[in-house]
């Protein structure tokens, strides 16, 4: 597997192993391949029968506030996480065309830099993937030390999700909570897993957008090198062919930049749409708990997960936007002047097109940039800034 390709392995690994994506192609023929994939169907059906359960829930409560607030939180997630999930059915074919991408030469350059470069960019994302997975395997956690802190209690327990029957019993509650915890846990890895895939598929972008700034940048001394080792080719000749190369890498950058857009496009736009409300109906819960508690930590530790989630598309969308906007200043940094007059023409004529940098958005609609992210971050009511400085 290449250095490129190598950044996301992980996020595949935990996204085939709870059941969101499919396995590659060599291994999808096989036995193997076909329990993986009734495996699959069987997480989508739980996590939608799950879904459905809250949803009953939410309408038997929906004249409680503290009840409806406590399952809406966890819906409105679940909601999301679905639409991604059913993105990586409906649209594999062109999830495996983008990662087919990662393994071109073009993005894996033998060069010691870059080599090294592409090897940072990989291990972070394969870093970050599992401790952010792990925030949300700890907040699940802390989620079901509630029931049975209140069962020991001898409190009546009812859990946010509609049941048909009576879950005091010992056998029930166990059978209860081991199913809950089961699904929330796995739809929280799963979550953040994707969403960790797309913002590192962005950096992926970023990345290859800084290496093809940096051999813009020193193209004539390439030229000039390979001329000087081979006299079969002119450095004219020689320069033409580089330049070639680096406008098929950029063609390849914004390649993938649309494809990630017009696969997951609509279902980060849902996330977008539904993570203030997510926020709102958190914040809502949050301010009415004892900062000493545990219920306090988890919902603190929920929070942090919905705003990193938000976080990520943000901050690498803008990093995507502002390393793009950075070639026009790298094309006219190179040591164009030596170079014949075609040259200069065609080397005007890219800088005009990289005048118009990629702008990855939510479903054509909303920008990914921390501009967003700012704006998103204010539907926190006040009263928990305010709740919380007291709380300080």
């Amino acid at each position: 597997m290449s250095l490129s390709a190598g950044s996301v392995s992980t996020h595949l690994r935990i996204l085939r192993w709870c059941g969101f994506c499919r396995l590659s192609g060599s291994a999808r023929a096989s036995l193997r391949g076909s329990l993986h994939a009734l495996y699959r169907a069987f997480t989508l059906a739980l996590t939608s029968a799950y879904l459905l359960q809250e949803c009953i829930y939410s309408y038997q409560v929906r004249q409680d506030m503290d009840k409806l607030a406590r399952v809406m939180f966890l819906l409105l997630c679940h909601i999301t996480s679905i639409a991604k999930q059913v993105v990586f059915h409906i649209k594999a074919e062109r999830i495996d065309e983008m990662l087919g991408g990662l393994d071109d030469p073009l993005y894996n350059q033998n060069v010691e830099a870059y080599a090294r470069l592409l090897h940072v960019t990989a291990a972070r994302a394969s870093r970050f993937v599992r401790a952010y997975s792990s925030c949300a395997v700890v907040t699940c956690t802390l989620w079901i030390t509630f029931p049975v802190m209140y069962r020991l209690q001898g409190q009546v327990v009812e859990f946010p999700f509609w049941i048909h029957a009576d879950c005091n019993g010992p056998k029930m509650f166990t059978l209860v909570l081991a199913y809950s915890y089961y699904v929330t846990t796995l739809v929280g890895i799963a979550n953040t897993t994707m969403d960790a895939f797309m913002a590192t598929v962005l950096n992926q972008c970023k990345t290859q957008l800084k290496i093809l700034r940096m051999n813009f940048e020193c193209l004539p001394q390439r030229a000039a090198e390979i001329t000087k080792m081979s006299s079969e080719q002119s450095y004219d000749a020689t320069l033409k062919q580089l330049f070639k190369e680096c406008l098929v890498h950029y063609e390849k950058i914004t390649e993938t930049a649309r494809m990630l857009q017009d696969i997951f496009g609509t279902a980060i736009l849902i996330q977008f749409g539904i993570g203030g409300w997510i926020l709102c109906m958190a914040a809502y819960k949050i301010v009415s708990l004892n900062v000493l508690s545990i219920e306090f930590a988890s919902m603190t530790l929920f929070i942090s997960c919905i705003l990193t989630e938000l976080f990520l598309y943000c901050y690498y969308g803008n990093e995507v936007t502002d390393e793009s906007e950075r070639v026009t200043q790298s094309l006219y940094s190179m040591d164009w002047r030596r170079a014949r007059l075609p040259f200069r023409r065609s080397l005007v004529l890219v800088m005009e097109r990289a005048k118009r940098p990629l702008r990855p958005t939510a479903g054509r609609i909303i920008p990914l940039s921390l501009d967003t992210y700012v704006t998103v971050n204010t539907c926190l009511p006040s009263s928990v800034r305010v709740h919380f400085n007291q709380q300080q």
